[in-house]
């Protein structure tokens, strides 16, 4: 299964949400439809500056990419193109926005509802399950120009893979070229996320901010438009789209 979405076609679903733990806007991406088995899960959060949202944990695998503003995740500071990866009932936070804001899109392959507050709600996490949390940042940050200009494809590895299946990476791919996706020892869903440049899939031009999840039988080659390709490859864990 392939799912895309890009910010045109989701923009109207930008809806303000002002509440005791959360200032700031959410806009949804991909939300489970009907009889989906897999429900994967993808939104953008534009949260307040200097706005903190307290630490917490989800039921799901998560991750989640900073695409614009600023702030600190933990003791971890964060920028555009940060990768955070929280398995299920793993407490993460706050996570404390900049005076400029700060944004993130959320990507879960199976979709999770609320989040579940620390230390209020530490007696409800589930025991007997293994905690992990992991960063990644690009060595290098490239202007929209240098992408532009690549003359070869590029990988950088953000999430080493592990033997759970876990991995991230960026890639980026000079103007009307055609790639394999990294493989590593692929076998769970992943979803992209083009930070510059286009993706084209299934004759569809995905620009920046756009988000496509690619079920983990379902082969993608990657071909950059004539802007060439800035591009997020976020591998889950094989058990994710268990529900666990």
């Amino acid at each position: 299964m392939i799912r895309s979405r890009t910010w045109d076609e989701v923009r109207a679903t930008r809806r303000q949400n002002d509440k005791a733990t959360f200032r700031g806007f959410v806009t949804d991406f991909i939300v489970p439809e009907p009889g989906d088995q897999l429900r994967p899960q993808a939104f953008l959060v534009e949260q307040n500056p200097n706005w903190v949202l307290p630490t917490h944990f989800h039921r799901q695998h998560q991750f989640q990419v900073i695409t614009a503003g600023n702030g600190t995740l933990g003791r971890v500071p964060v920028e555009p193109l940060c990768v955070h990866y929280a398995s299920p009932e793993s407490g993460y936070g706050p996570l404390t926005a900049g005076a400029d804001g700060i944004s993130y899109l959320t990507l879960r392959a199976v979709s999770d509802q609320g989040a579940w507050y620390l230390p209020e709600s530490r007696e409800v996490m589930q025991r007997g399950i293994r905690k992990q949390q992991e960063h990644g940042k690009p060595e290098k940050y490239l202007s929209e120009d240098e992408v532009r200009g690549l003359g070869a494809p590029t990988v950088e590895v953000l999430i080493a893979p592990q033997e759970s299946g876990l991995a991230a990476y960026l890639l980026r791919l000079p103007s009307n070229h055609v790639a394999a996706a990294p493989s590593g020892e692929r076998t769970g869903d992943r979803f992209y996320v083009v930070t510059k440049g286009s993706m084209v899939v299934a004759g569809k031009s995905l620009m920046a901010l756009a988000t496509a999840f690619v079920s983990h039988d379902e082969p993608l080659d990657l071909q950059s438009g004539s802007e060439g390709l800035e591009v997020l490859v976020l591998q889950f864990p094989d058990v994710a789209r268990l529900g666990r």
